[in-house]
């Protein structure tokens, strides 16, 4: 094994040169950082993350604690993180909990034993992890939130506008025509994309009808099975607004099961735009975060707190959602008179 020793005598050089070089813990001449690097490469060393450790008190680790890995919004997130975290020699250790609160818990508590730099952290909410988030920021711990909120505010956080994101789906449809729209979402999140989707409604004229709110998982089953329950209604909606892209393309398939086509019969909108939102069929219309930036914000935000750069006040960076169309919304007049036809021939049948 290649020692730093081994570096500083192939350098010609003292072993606290190499440390203070290897460790970035003082100043080094440029012809010395030139004999190193050449020293170091000729050898093969590699720095002890450990020892470096000892000098820094730095482990060069972030955590990075997620609901659900299996959500493309979460993995195409998690490489907004590792990219920038990258760029400054850093690793990202992820932890995926399924939305379990305890599970939650628990690697929060592993990743603060093993002396992490800083935390990233999405959703669930609940007061467990709350209090839990409060506490470690209260310690001393750099924390940077993703689509979440404490209380007390005492985290950096990274967001987006969602609920203007899911004014503008909702928008849309009603543009197309479409007065019978279903929502599909959770219980304790996207709470701002549910609350939009009432509100355009109601300045639209349109009560809420609470047989077209469905309160699933948010995920591609979760999508199914709220589909299947609100296509099977005896006045079923033209249009269903999901709360991500995974539950709409749930919603998708329980259509394609019941020989209803996207969008003639149903218009589906999702949220996210996902890779999968565009290569699907139809490509989904969906309502666009900017999931790298919002991985490379939270980076920034939390390097600055690991270094102590930042302001003395919490900082919030609100993104911008868009609206994507593409081919699973169309019209409702058409979507009505194919299932008045189809209907007609059923009876006569």
């Amino acid at each position: 094994m290649v020692t730093m020793y081994d570096v500083a005598k192939r350098a010609e050089l003292s072993v606290g040169t190499v440390s203070r070089y290897v460790n970035d813990s003082g100043y080094v001449g440029a012809a010395s950082r030139e004999k190193i690097r050449r020293a170091i490469a000729e050898l093969g060393f590699v720095p002890s993350t450990a020892a470096r450790s000892l000098t820094t008190k730095m482990s060069g680790l972030i955590g990075f604690v997620a609901s659900d890995l299996t959500n493309p919004f979460t993995a195409e997130l998690a490489q907004g993180l590792q990219e920038r975290a990258s760029h400054q020699g850093y690793c990202v250790v992820t932890s995926s909990t399924d939305g379990d609160e305890q599970r939650t818990l628990e690697a929060l508590t592993v990743l603060e034993s093993h002396q992490v730099d800083g935390l990233v952290v999405t959703p669930p909410e609940t007061p467990a992890i709350n209090d839990h988030l409060v506490t470690a920021a209260r310690k001393g711990t750099p924390i940077v939130l993703i689509g979440m909120e404490l209380d007390p505010p005492v985290a950096d956080r990274v967001t987006t506008d969602t609920y203007q994101g899911a004014r503008l789906a909702v928008e849309h449809l009603l543009e197309l025509g479409h007065r019978r729209i279903a929502y599909v979402g959770a219980r304790s999140q996207a709470k701002g994309r549910r609350r939009a989707y009432a509100d355009t409604l109601r300045a639209a004229g349109i009560s809420g009808d609470k047989d077209l709110i469905a309160v699933r998982a948010l995920n591609r089953q979760g999508g199914v099975s709220a589909g299947s329950t609100l296509l099977d209604l005896s006045d079923p909606p033209t249009a269903v607004f999901a709360a991500n892209d995974s539950v709409a393309l749930g919603v998708v398939q329980a259509a394609y099961r019941r020989k209803l086509r996207v969008p003639d019969d149903v218009s589906v909108v999702g949220f996210d735009d996902t890779d999968l939102a565009e290569h699907a069929i139809p490509p989904l219309t969906t309502v666009a975060q900017p999931k790298l930036q919002m991985g490379h914000e939270a980076i920034s935000l939390l390097f600055h707190r690991i270094k102590g750069t930042g302001p003395d006040r919490i900082v919030e960076r609100r993104l911008t959602c868009e609206l994507v169309v593409r081919d699973s919304t169309a019209p409702a007049a058409a979507s009505r008179r194919r299932r008045a036809q189809r209907s007609r021939r059923f009876q006569r049948s």
